[in-house]
């Protein structure tokens, strides 16, 4: 019987082979295969700059209505409001996102495991011990 376990490359992974090895399974029945990820899922994360024009872009828009009834005139209060809302966009961008970092991309590893099949169910359980994205058996 096959069983077939996949994990994120973490140090769960590292623990489950160990124990696997300790107790029953010698390294020759064992497979470990590392899947490469194609990075198609671009997430558009914007950027400060991004954020800080639509800011400073309402913000223009604000101040040059306003600016018909104040002294200065539209032009100088739009260029104000652009000024201000753009660095208020800034600051708002960098003070939501000031705790978060990108997480490295774990690749995930799939491992094989050939067994009996009366030891399936305590390969399986051992497995599921070791936080595993998903477990699967072929019988042979």
């Amino acid at each position: 019987m096959l069983v077939i376990g996949l994990f994120r490359q973490s140090i769960e992974l590292e623990q489950a082979l160990a124990e696997l090895e300790k107790n029953m399974i010698p390294k020759e029945q064992v497979l470990v295969t590392f899947m490469d990820k194609k990075n198609n899922e671009h997430k558009h994360m914007p950027h400060p700059f991004e954020i800080g024009i639509c800011f400073g872009t309402a913000a223009a828009v604000i101040g040059a209505t306003c600016g018909f009834a104040l002294t200065l005139g539209p032009i100088i209060w739009g260029l104000i409001g652009a000024f201000i809302g753009y660095w208020i966009g800034v600051g708002i961008y960098f003070f939501i996102n000031k705790g978060k970092s990108s997480s490295p991309l774990l690749h995930e590893v799939t491992v094989i495991i050939q067994c009996k099949e009366e030891q399936f169910l305590h390969i399986s359980n051992l497995l599921w011990k070791y936080e595993p994205l998903s477990i699967g058996h072929h019988p042979q």
